[in-house]
Formats: C-alpha cells, sequence, structure tokens
C-alpha cells in the first residue's frame, strides 16, 4: 500500500467517477482503475461499489476514507513538524523540469527578501505530479507547465516558449528550420506520461501511441528520444537545458506556458509572496 493509492481513493470518494478522478490525477482511467482494486486487495475490503452507472462508497469504505483523510493529513503535515522540531521554516516548491529558466534568481532574491526566515526546500516534480503535489499539499506552490485550468489551482504566468519537436540527430528530419505539427504527428512519438487517455491519445496521433515508453520527466525526454528514435514535444529551451549531442530541436507550431501554481484561496503571507515575485520576474523578463 501506498500514500498514492490511499490520493486516489480519497479523490474517487469525492468524485464518485473513475474518469472524473483519474483527470484530477493527470492519469488515464484504466491506471486509476488498477490502482483502487490493488489498494481494496491489499485492505482486503471492497472499499467502492460499482455498476455501469453508479460509483458508491460502502459502509466499511467510508470509514477507512476518513481514516485515510485523517492519515494523509498528517503525512503531509511532516515536513513542518520536522521543520518546527529543528528550530527552522520550509517554503515547499515543487518544480517540473527546468521551472523558472532564467527568472530564477529574479523570482528567489525577491522571495527571500521579504521572508528571510524561510529556506526554499526543492521538490520535484513530474508529468503525473505536477498538479496533484499541490492540491493534496505536499507543495506549498508549484513551478509547472499549464496546458488548461485545473480545479482549486490558480496560475500566474512566468512566460511562454515556442513549442519544439525533438528529433534523433540522425533522422532525416534534424535538419529542418520548421516541423508541423500534422508531419510530426505522422511519425511515432513517446507518450509523455499524464496527457490524455488511451482514446484521445489514438485519435489524435494514431494507435501506435499507445505502446509507446511513457516519459513521466521532462528532464528524460532527450535521451528517450535518442535512445528509441521516436519523436516528443517539448519547449524549445530543450536544447540549453537538456542538449543532448544524439538529439535535434526543431520548431514548431505553439507554445509552451510555464506558471507558479498555487493553492486557489491559499492567502498565506508566503504564498502571497511568492505569487508577488513570480509576477514581478514575469514583468521584468
Amino acid at each position: 500500500m501506498d500514500l498514492r493509492s490511499l490520493h486516489y481513493a480519497v479523490t474517487l470518494a469525492e468524485e464518485l467517477h473513475f474518469g472524473r478522478a483519474a483527470r484530477r490525477h493527470f492519469i488515464s482511467e484504466q491506471p486509476f482503475g488498477k490502482r483502487i482494486r490493488q489498494l481494496e486487495e491489499e485492505l482486503g475490503v471492497r472499499v467502492f461499489d460499482r455498476t455501469s452507472r453508479r460509483v458508491a462508497l460502502t459502509p466499511a469504505g467510508a470509514l477507512l476514507i476518513a481514516d485515510a483523510r485523517r492519515l494523509l493529513a498528517s503525512v503531509d503535515d511532516l515536513p513542518a513538524r520536522a521543520a518546527r522540531a529543528s528550530g527552522r521554516s520550509v517554503f515547499r516548491l515543487g518544480v517540473l523540469g527546468f521551472g523558472a529558466a532564467g527568472l530564477w534568481e529574479s523570482m528567489r532574491s525577491q522571495f527571500t527578501a521579504e521572508h528571510p526566515e524561510l529556506a526554499i526546500e526543492y521538490r520535484e516534480l513530474d508529468f503525473t505530479t505536477r498538479h496533484s503535489m499541490l492540491q493534496d499539499g505536499v507543495v506549498d506552490a508549484a513551478i509547472t507547465g499549464a496546458l488548461e485550468p485545473v480545479r482549486g489551482v490558480t496560475h500566474d504566468l512566468l512566460f511562454e516558449s515556442p513549442l519544439a519537436i525533438l528529433v534523433p540527430a540522425g533522422s532525416r528530419l534534424a535538419h529542418r528550420d520548421f516541423l508541423p505539427l500534422t508531419e510530426a504527428a505522422e511519425h511515432d512519438l513517446l507518450r509523455l506520461d499524464g496527457f490524455g487517455d488511451d482514446e484521445t491519445l489514438a485519435g489524435r496521433f494514431g494507435a501506435s501511441i499507445l505502446s509507446a515508453p511513457r516519459i513521466a520527466n521532462p528532464a528524460s525526454i532527450p535521451t528517450a528520444v535518442a535512445t528509441t528514435g521516436r519523436l516528443s514535444f517539448h519547449s524549445i529551451l530543450a536544447q540549453t537545458f537538456y542538449a543532448h549531442p544524439g538529439v535535434a530541436v526543431i520548431p514548431t507550431t505553439g507554445t509552451v506556458s510555464v506558471v507558479l501554481a498555487t493553492r486557489t484561496g491559499d492567502e498565506r503571507r508566503s504564498v502571497v509572496s511568492i505569487r508577488k515575485a513570480a509576477r514581478l520576474a514575469a514583468s521584468r523578463a
């Protein structure tokens, strides 16, 4: 049993719908449902009743979900308790990939000037946890990519970067100055975990993407492209932060939005300050 499965169960208890609950954690419905079944097997009790029309908590499930909420709240508070015990205070910042890129110094200096008592604690995010770690209270704020609005999360735009296609250096495409998305979709692609369910991805990129290697971390994409010979999407900044001799970075249509994500309604002084630092850094870029 792991904490992520407990988070999934609590979300399903709130949504009572596998599809909606899975989308909140940015994974497809099939692996989400598998984790719920595994959790029930480990607990030795049926937590949810399912039919083709509805999902409902069992009486035993209602008790277990209440216990899970208390347990998760206690676990989430561990870093703060540890900080208090050691006499220091931390601000937990989740970061996806290269995060704020060239804005780091501006953001950090502005934030630490207002909160010299807080040490910034780095937490690595991946494609599957880029919002859930914030929603679950594991981090106080997150620097991540944004494709669409997320319930309960406020986005402050840091910058937009041109979208690019990563191709193997030996590919006939490697010397192109521009690669249209429609042409890229005709080639075998890597599957970026957490970006669409099977039906959506197959409809857009073809059935072959369903058997493609699943990549969860943006830093892993160039090596995966060089290893498999498949193409993948990335920010044009990959050529700076993830330079790889076996990969060419080709511009395409579109942009990648990098944002500071915070929980909507979180007005703690430290969170207000990190939002202020993000907006100031963005205005100076």
